[in-house]
């Protein structure tokens, strides 16, 4: 899934011509308090509400304090994980796309990304989720895969995480199936150390029931 799929179309940028008062009102208007800022369809960069009051007239135009803006963005052949990537890193809400010329071609915002992030990632599929760990130097993609086809049951999607200073990867897994007690023999078998199971038919109806409920809120 990659940028322009992702693009939020009820986000208007702002012109470098705008004044401070106007970007005031269109953030208010979008309920954001941030927005991208554009010279003739090329992006100029992501000015927040926080800066435009720090201005000293809002009547003057934006161009006047570009030079001061962050420019988060992401082109637009990237995938989700780099609009992620890029919104985490300079703490944003939205993260403009742009082609290799900048022309600007939309932003993407936290909760088109966190819906889109959500369906790549099988959150309503019904499913056992397995938290893992494994020695960092052990670690192999091609032996969990085989782990779990050999007990016929397949990956819907799988995260990893190490933290810092630590030779220790955490693996979590979530499967197409909620019985998991030979998946699970499996794995110790092969020395991995079960951190926590989620296998039961209550947990992926209020995993499915959250989701749901967090569909409704985004959608307001």
């Amino acid at each position: 899934m990659i940028a322009p799929n992702l693009i939020s179309d009820y986000i208007t940028p702002l012109q470098v011509s705008d004044n401070g008062e106007h970007a005031l009102v269109m953030m208010h208007e979008h309920n954001t308090n941030q927005l991208p800022v554009v010279d003739d369809n090329k992006y100029v960069g992501l000015v927040t509400m926080e800066e435009v009051i720090n201005m000293k007239h809002l009547s003057k135009p934006l161009e006047n304090f570009a030079n001061s803006f962050d420019k988060p963005f992401v082109l637009d052949t990237d995938h989700i994980f780099d609009v992620m990537k890029t919104a985490v890193e300079f703490n944003v809400r939205m993260v403009p796309v742009v082609d290799e010329e900048n022309n600007y071609k939309g932003s993407v915002s936290a909760e088109s990304c966190l819906r889109a992030f959500a369906l790549l990632n099988s959150v309503k599929e019904a499913g056992g989720i397995l938290e893992l760990e494994k020695e960092l130097k052990e670690y192999s993609l091609s032996e969990i895969a085989r782990i779990v086809e050999d007990n016929e049951a397949a990956i819907l999607c799988l995260y990893t995480n190490v933290e810092k200073n630590s030779s220790k990867m955490q693996i979590t897994v979530k499967l197409n199936t909620t019985n998991l007690s030979s998946i699970i023999a499996t794995f110790e078998r092969y020395n991995y150390e079960i951190k926590t199971v989620h296998n039961e038919k209550e947990y992926t109806e209020d995993l499915k029931d959250r989701y749901d409920a967090l569909m409704r809120y985004l959608n307001v």
